[in-house]
């Protein structure tokens, strides 16, 4: 994991300042989720904008599938512009994407686009991934100085030193 998405996730408000193992798999959905364009929707990249109520759901609903019992490696999150959906199984998934058996039924997932995510599986992988992760010491942060402060110090300096 790129600790580029953790930063930008930080900024965005989506992770607290203390982590969590859960949120290995939010930042991974948010890190692809973050730049999904919807097809009816245009791209708004030049300001910052909000996190969309279906995004926010996304990751509530990865955040709650790490912790919750009846999560399997066939976990599914499905995610469109209206909603998400969780399912656990093979069986459960089959009845989101056709809830009756003779198919007639209306599905959440018809006239839209939909998101698939493997996040039961994201989840297995996590014991694997978590050892192989070094521990490092966290950065020391300094005090950074821009250019034009510095050269606003240096003239106010030869200022000075001019009038004595």
């Amino acid at each position: 994991m790129d600790s580029n998405w953790v930063y930008k996730a930080e900024a965005n408000g989506v992770l607290p300042e203390e982590h969590f193992v859960s949120d290995i798999i939010v930042i991974k959905v948010y890190r692809l989720l973050s730049t999904f364009v919807w097809p009816d929707r245009p791209a708004q990249r030049s300001k910052k904008q909000d996190l969309d109520t279906w995004l926010l759901s996304a990751l509530h609903a990865a955040r709650d599938a790490v912790t919750d019992a009846s999560t399997t490696p066939e976990t599914t999150l499905w995610v469109t512009q209206t909603g998400v959906r969780v399912a656990h199984s093979r069986e459960e998934r089959a009845a989101v994407e056709s809830p009756s058996p003779d198919g007639q039924e209306q599905s959440f997932l018809d006239d839209q686009v939909a998101l698939r995510l493997p996040i039961g599986r994201w989840i297995d992988e996590l014991p694997a991934i978590l050892t192989r992760i070094k521990k490092r010491e966290p950065r020391k942060k300094t005090a950074r100085t821009s250019s034009s402060t510095t050269a606003r110090r240096r003239a106010s300096v030869t200022a000075r030193s001019s009038h004595q």
